[in-house]
């Protein structure tokens, strides 16, 4: 009997150890494709964008002026996760490439509006256009409900890290 309990003892460590070990390669597996996905997700899209000569952040800024054109700088900050002095220093560039302009709200002198200006509403069909091949790239092969499972996922998993932060 205690020979069984030995043998089963051991048997359960050597069990535990590949249990373990099998968790730990596929958290470094996670691990390394996440990196990968993100890389080359951003290889991608900063291909695409210098095609029409923009950084992915004046295209992020853009796209929110195409839904809300007028947005002040810090509604700006806030849907793009930015510090506001990050958001300055972009507004500043965009403006010197007459992208935007940015002028004090006329009801709250406190305030600033971004406004698109011709040349930036031009960029937003060369913008779609170049979306729709990231999008082509990206998801050739899924099909709707696997795009539906992977949105489901990516929403947990961003949940899961802002509840760390």
């Amino acid at each position: 009997m205690q020979r069984e309990l030995e043998t089963t003892d051991s048997q359960t460590a050597a069990m535990s150890s590949n249990v373990s070990s099998d968790a730990s390669s596929e958290a470094s597996e996670d691990w390394t494709l996440l990196t990968q996905l993100t890389q080359a997700y951003r290889g991608l899209l900063d291909g695409l964008m210098d095609r029409i000569g923009l950084h992915r952040a004046q295209v992020n800024v853009l796209c929110r002026l195409f839904a809300q054109d007028g947005m002040t700088q810090s509604e700006i900050a806030e849907q793009l996760a930015v510090q506001g002095a990050t958001i300055t220093n972009m507004l500043q560039r965009m403006e010197e490439a007459d992208l935007v302009t940015r002028r004090r709200d006329p009801d709250d002198n406190r305030l600033v509006r971004v406004y698109l200006t011709d040349k930036g509403r031009k960029q937003e069909r060369a913008i779609s256009e170049q979306a729709m091949r990231v999008e082509q790239s990206v998801f050739e092969g899924l099909s709707a409900e696997e795009r539906a499972m992977l949105r489901r996922v990516m929403k947990l998993m961003l949940r899961n890290m802002d509840s760390e932060s």
